[in-house]
């Protein structure tokens, strides 16, 4: 039986790791057959942090809506431009014009709040879902803590994953343990074609920052290596001038720069690549990446600063013994030798993972939240 969902989350212009997920969910349950609506913030929110228009856009999917907020407000209170409001107004618009039965929403804030508040004007059944930066930045600390408390005991149901259970647990008797978020095997694959030079990158955000992603020991590693690799960086953001600018014209002329990627044009990026580096050590908390996923997925090399990294994703894949390369990110030199030998090895003979989770388990796994939801209704 198909269901009138509506995403209430960060989409696709905007770069990030919950407009990737709830790309590729809202676009899976569409493909199923049920009617998907996404409700996001107008083109013109995050400048910095939007992926470039292109011609490369996806085949559409049939059911499946896109609607973003209103782009120009009334000038009303200064340096506020009301997008939480204008989110809402649209929200509840959307549920009421389309018989939605159940809003999904992403981040806590703004848009589990939102949600929260759409609930109790309209009566749909609201899920929260959450990142790791919101319970980290905001429930742990208790930012907007009175409203953020409400949302999670008034949601219907709170999805999260096995990293923030004990967290939550007490909070609301409607939880849901599941993996945040499982590739399409289908479209994140091993990639045959040959390639003219072995090439390493990083990609991700490079926001005021950038130096507790560590990107300074990366840079140190990757100039050892620019004459027996491609080295990419493929990112955007405000810090840019000020991490170039670190660099020196030297070593910036040496890299190869490029703007994010849309979701659906990972897959292909993935496939160029030998070798990511994600050091996660200088961040302030553990951080589950989509990226990561994606390129185990697509048997390309992780290169890491942390020796549990594999652990991390153990639920949902399998990691190739050879995929992973830990190194002491403040030894350049020594860490670059073997990231070369790693690298060269590893390039005639790269197998592809084995997902213990798939992403049709996964879809059917959210379906089944729900079906339990409007079965519940019904009864």
């Amino acid at each position: 039986m198909p269901y009138k969902i509506a995403f209430l989350s960060k989409y696709p212009p905007l770069e990030g790791g919950i407009a990737a997920k709830t790309y590729w969910l809202a676009r899976g349950l569409a493909m199923r057959g049920h009617m998907v609506h996404v409700i996001t913030q107008g083109l013109s929110t995050g400048r910095e942090y939007r992926i470039q228009d292109n011609d490369d856009n996806p085949a559409p999917v049939q059911n499946l809506w896109v609607h973003r907020s209103q782009e120009e407000m009334p000038w009303h209170i200064p340096e506020d431009d009301e997008n939480a409001l204008a989110l809402l107004d649209l929200t509840i618009r959307v549920i009421r014009e389309h018989t939605v039965q159940i809003l999904d929403t992403g981040y806590l804030v703004p848009y589990g709040i939102v949600g929260h508040l759409a609930k109790e004007s309209t009566g749909v059944h609201h899920i929260v879902r959450h990142g790791g930066s919101d319970l980290e930045k905001f429930l742990k600390r208790q930012v907007l803590g009175t409203v953020l408390n409400e949302v999670i005991a008034n949601a219907d149901r709170v999805v999260t994953d096995k990293h923030y259970r004990d967290l939550l647990e007490p909070m609301t008797p409607h939880l849901v343990c599941q993996p945040a978020y499982v590739p399409d095997g289908k479209a994140f694959i091993p990639s045959d074609a040959p390639r003219p030079q072995l090439r390493l990158a990083v990609i991700g955000k490079i926001n005021y920052y950038w130096q507790h992603k560590s990107l300074h020991f990366i840079v140190d590693i990757m100039r050892h290596l620019t004459g027996q690799f491609e080295c990419w960086i493929v990112g955007q953001g405000k810090g840019m001038a000020d991490f170039q600018q670190s660099l020196g014209p030297e070593t910036v002329s040496s890299f190869k720069w490029c703007p994010f990627v849309a979701p659906w044009e990972m897959p292909h990026l993935l496939n160029q690549l030998d070798g990511i580096f994600i050091f996660e050590s200088g961040l302030p908390h553990t951080v589950v990446s989509n990226l990561a996923l994606e390129a185990i997925c697509s048997g390309v090399g992780i290169i890491t600063d942390r020796t549990d990294f594999a652990e991390t994703y153990l639920d949902i894949v399998k990691t190739d013994k050879n995929q992973v390369m830990v190194v002491s990110p403040d030894e350049s030199s020594s860490a670059a030798g073997i990231i070369e030998q790693w690298v060269r090895e590893r390039a005639h003979n790269v197998q592809p993972s084995h997902q213990l989770v798939s992403y049709q388990e996964y879809l059917s796994a959210n379906e089944a939240i729900y079906a339990d939801l409007l079965n519940g209704s019904q009864s």
